[in-house]
């Protein structure tokens, strides 16, 4: 998009694509909701207030408009569905972005199934956002379809889209210093690298992290979450379909944690997905269990997009990415319409197409 054509609608100059107005706009930044139009100029957002010419206006008479979620931790394939069908049942849901870790079909494939995933997920309304799958095969007793070594995960690190290295499931080989999977942490030096540390604690726990590990989405007690947090960690809180933590460690959420905690499912099975959501069943659960609402809308956002280094995602906020969710109510998080992009993609639970 041209930038100049961004500033002018955000100056008010040009008139916007497409304007939301009498919006309740949740703002992850200040923790606020807040009553104004949106502008939107092709895929950004232009700005926030009092504008009132645009191509298009659609009245949102006074519900909210959130930033999409992100599903901060997935694999894709536990879903058992094609990327198309996938997509079709988690964005009328609110969640406009996933960060996944495709070792499952890599196990089988190695990265011709990698290519697949990101062969399908083109012109899909959902970004993907991948971590290049470290543990393939997660151990050497496992039997597997391929091997990534440190020269393969450099080449999917090099990607596009490619933002990081998944989680490094191979803790023994982190604490035993062996060469190929510190080789593999090495190569996303100033990139995110996500951890698999069920049950690490005390000095171990210290050297894992020391290793270059920022986060962790094993923790299955309070005290055990609150040790990584203190060590540094991002806790990511997993609520999926067979591992469920939530009721657990959303007490560790409070005003001075909270920044370090983000929502995720890790594996989530078709069936919880037609009945109950994706990332949004979490933040459902949350506001159920007690969290306030804009906090845990935070949690499945900014918190994720920030983590991940997502620019220009997880905010309603001037020159961010337009993908945006329209709720009626904060605390059952019943999604009206999504857009993605600035388009609208997503009316009443059912995709456009």
């Amino acid at each position: 998009m041209e930038i100049t054509r961004l500033l002018s609608v955000a100056k008010g100059e040009l008139p916007a694509d497409l304007l939301l107005v009498n919006a309740v706009v949740v703002n992850v930044f200040s923790g606020e909701v807040e009553p104004a139009n949106v502008a939107i100029c092709g895929d950004r957002i232009a700005g926030i207030g009092d504008y009132h010419e645009a191509r298009e206006v659609l009245d949102l008479g006074g519900k909210y408009l959130a930033p999409g979620l992100i599903n901060g931790h997935t694999h894709l394939e536990s879903s058992m569905l094609s990327v198309a069908q996938y997509t079709r049942a988690v964005v009328p849901r609110g969640t406009l972005a996933v960060v996944t870790d495709l070792h499952e079909i890599t196990n089988v494939c190695g990265l011709r199934g990698i290519r697949y995933v990101l062969n399908s997920a083109r012109r899909l309304p959902l970004g993907f956002f991948l971590v290049a799958p470290s543990c393939v095969p997660a151990t050497h007793l496992e039997t597997s379809g391929a091997s990534l070594e440190p020269k393969d995960i450099q080449k999917v690190l090099r990607w596009k889209g490619c933002i990081g290295l998944g989680e490094v499931m191979n803790f023994p080989g982190v604490l035993s210093s062996d060469r190929s999977v510190l080789s593999k942490i090495n190569l996303a030096e100033g990139m995110v690298v996500d951890g698999h540390a069920p049950g690490i604690t005390g000095k171990s726990l210290n050297a894992y992290i020391a290793a270059g590990i920022l986060s962790d989405h094993e923790s299955v007690s309070l005290e055990e979450a609150r040790e990584k947090l203190r060590r540094g960690m991002y806790v990511m809180i997993r609520e999926g379909t067979s591992e469920k933590n939530l009721d657990a460690l959303l007490p560790l959420v409070t005003d001075k944690t909270y920044k370090r905690c983000l929502f995720v499912v890790d594996d989530r099975s078709p069936v919880d997905l037609l009945s109950d959501g994706d990332i949004d069943a979490v933040v459902r659960k949350a506001i159920r269990l007690g969290l306030d609402p804009v906090r845990a809308i935070q949690m499945a956002t900014i918190n994720a997009a920030e983590y991940f280094k997502l620019s220009k995602l997880g905010a309603v906020a001037p020159g961010y990415v337009a993908n945006l969710i329209v709720i009626e109510e904060l605390s059952s998080l019943r999604v009206d319409m999504v857009f993605y992009r600035g388009l609208l993609v997503a009316r009443g639970g059912k995709p456009n197409s």
